[in-house]
């Protein structure tokens, strides 16, 4: 019996090391997947307070999307700065160098997406150009890009 117990032991304690050599590992992978769903969430509820703005005030406003600084811009609003470890792709740049998508008084939009993308994944959420509704798309990669092209419109 003594044997018995010592292979158990022995078990135990590999299982245990394991788990705790996987532990930093897993909480890393863990927290960039936190921050990046929480980003996926913050582009979303850019969006949506965009729409709702431009119904409520009766006029146009522009989404504006700085890859370079990883934010998000509700035109009126306040940036939504996404955190480290996550990538931002938006519209075609404008003149002052961000892509913007724009929602009209009636809630439709000229359309576009903003590609949310870390760690080899990507989730897409475009604007209908028509009704100015938002879809998310979910990659196994960051989506590929012809050169020089860009994502969306500016307009």
């Amino acid at each position: 019996m003594p044997a018995l117990v010592s292979l158990r032991h022995w078990v135990m304690v590999v299982l245990a090391g394991s788990a705790l050599g996987a532990g930093p590992l897993a909480y890393q992978v863990g927290l960039v997947t936190f921050k990046a769903w929480w980003a996926e969430d913050s582009v979303v509820a850019a969006l949506r307070e965009a729409r709702a703005l431009a119904r409520s005030r009766g006029q146009p406003v522009r989404v504006l999307v700085d890859e370079e600084m990883r934010s998000v811009w509700v035109e009126g609003g306040h940036w939504r700065k996404l955190p480290d470890g996550v990538s931002l792709a938006g519209p075609r740049a404008d003149a002052d160098g961000r892509g913007a998508i724009v929602f009209r008084p009636d809630g439709t939009s000229g359309g576009g997406q903003i590609v949310v993308s870390w760690r080899g994944r990507a989730v897409s959420v475009m604007v209908d150009g028509d009704s100015g509704r938002l879809r998310r798309v979910r990659a196994g990669s960051p989506m590929p890009q012809a050169e020089g092209a860009r994502l969306g419109s500016a307009g």
